[in-house]
C-alpha cells in the first residue's frame, strides 16, 4: 500500500474513532485517541465533512491547542443558528405548499436531524420533500414563490425513484406527523426512513462521514414494533446494501448491534473504501469536464477523468451490482467507459474548435 493511500485510510479511521457514538444524549470518550498531530490532520475533513459540531461534543475535553476546539466550537455555534433558521424555513414551506393543496414529506436533513440530542449537531442543507406525483406539477408552481425560491427544496430523490419499490400512497400511509414550531411536518415511517437514509449514503460512495452518523442515530430511536420486512424491502440486492450499510454503522461507529436481527459479514472490501472516502481531502466542485475541453486542455482533461474513477461502493450502485467479495474493478471499468464515451465526441471537436478560433 503506498504511503498516500495508507494515510487516508489512517485518516478515516482517525475520524471513525471521533465519531463513534456522537450522537448519544452522554457521548462516550474516544475510544482509541488518535495521537494530537494525526487529530489536528483530520479537524479539517470534519469540519469539511459537516460532523464538526459532533466532533465538537466529543472532543471539547481533550488536550487538543486552542486553535483547533476554537474551530470546532464555532461549527457548533454556528450549526445552531442555521437550524433555527432552517427549521423556520421548513415550517413556512409546509405552510405554503398545504394552502396550495400540496401535502408533502420531508425526508433525510432536519428529519434524521431531530432525532439527536441537540438542535443544530449536522448542518443544515436543502429542504428535501418527497411530493405525490399528482400533486407535483401544483407544488412546481407553488415553489416558484419568492418566499420558497431562497430555500433551496429539491423534490427528485434517486434513493426513492428508482430504488423503492413501494408507491407513494405506500411511503404516505405509514408517514407520521412531527410538531415544528407553529405547525406539523410529514416525515417518513421510521422503516422507510431508515431505508432512504442507508440507501441516499451509498448512493454518493458513503463519502461523508455525517450521513452514516444519520443511519446510526436512526438506528438506536427504532420503535418497539419495527417492520424490518418493510425497511429492508422486497428487492433482495438492495435489501442486502441496507444491511451492509448498517454493519458499517455497528462496525465503524458502535452503533447498536442489538437493534438489527442479523447482519451480514461485510464485503472484505467495503470498510477501507467507506475509510479512504473520509480521509481523502478532495476538491467536491472539481472544474467541469467540458470547460476543460473547449479550452483544449487535453492533458487537464485526462487528468480529471483519472480523478472521477468511481470508488467501488458508488460504481457498484451505479450498475445495481452486488455487495459481495468480488473485485470491484469490473464495476468501476463500466463506470469509467460509459462516462468516458460521453465525452468523447467533445474530444474530437475540441481541439477543431481551438484552431478555428485562433485562425479568426
Amino acid at each position: 500500500m503506498s504511503t498516500t493511500r495508507c494515510a487516508t485510510r489512517c485518516a478515516g479511521q482517525a475520524i471513525a474513532c471521533v465519531l463513534a457514538g456522537c450522537w448519544r444524549v452522554s457521548p462516550p470518550k474516544v475510544s482509541i485517541p488518535p495521537n494530537e498531530d494525526e487529530l489536528e490532520t483530520v479537524i479539517p475533513l470534519l469540519l469539511w465533512s459537516g460532523a464538526g459540531a459532533l466532533a465538537w461534543r466529543q472532543l471539547r475535553h481533550t488536550n487538543l491547542p486552542p486553535s483547533v476546539l476554537a474551530e470546532l466550537h464555532a461549527a457548533y455555534v454556528g450549526y445552531a443558528i442555521e437550524a433555527a433558521k432552517h427549521e423556520a424555513a421548513i415550517a413556512h414551506t409546509f405552510q405554503i405548499l398545504r394552502a396550495g393543496g400540496v401535502d408533502p414529506i420531508l425526508i433525510k436533513g432536519w428529519a434524521a436531524g431531530r432525532l439527536y440530542p441537540e438542535s443544530g449537531l449536522r448542518p443544515s442543507g436543502d429542504i428535501d420533500l418527497c411530493i405525490s406525483p399528482l400533486e407535483l406539477p401544483t407544488a412546481e408552481s407553488l415553489l416558484g414563490n419568492p418566499e420558497l425560491v431562497e430555500y433551496h427544496i429539491d423534490v427528485k430523490h434517486t434513493e426513492i425513484d428508482r430504488f423503492s419499490e413501494v408507491t407513494f400512497s405506500e411511503l404516505y400511509a405509514h408517514s407520521e406527523l412531527v410538531p415544528l414550531l407553529d405547525t406539523s411536518v410529514r416525515v417518513l415511517g421510521p422503516e422507510d426512513h431508515l431505508r432512504v437514509l442507508c440507501l441516499h449514503l451509498i448512493k454518493h460512495g458513503a463519502w461523508r462521514p455525517l450521513w452514516l452518523c444519520d443511519v446510526a442515530v436512526s438506528l438506536e430511536h427504532l420503535p418497539s414494533a419495527f417492520d424490518w420486512d418493510r425497511c429492508l424491502g422486497r428487492n433482495l440486492r438492495h435489501a442486502r446494501w441496507v444491511k451492509c450499510v448498517l454493519g458499517l454503522a455497528c462496525v465503524l461507529l458502535h452503533a447498536n448491534r442489538d437493534a438489527v436481527p442479523s447482519l451480514p459479514q461485510l464485503p472484505r472490501w467495503l470498510v477501507p473504501a467507506v475509510l479512504k472516502q473520509w480521509g481523502k481531502n478532495y476538491d467536491s466542485k472539481p472544474p467541469l469536464l467540458r470547460e476543460q475541453i473547449r479550452e483544449n486542455r487535453i492533458g487537464q482533461t485526462l487528468h480529471l477523468l483519472h480523478e472521477r474513477w468511481r470508488n467501488p461502493i458508488q460504481a457498484t450502485v451505479d450498475a445495481d451490482g452486488r455487495f459481495n467479495n468480488w473485485p470491484r474493478f469490473p464495476y468501476q471499468m463500466r463506470d469509467y467507459m460509459l462516462r468516458t464515451a460521453r465525452f468523447l465526441p467533445h474530444l474530437v471537436t475540441a481541439p477543431a474548435a481551438a484552431l478555428k478560433s485562433k485562425t479568426n
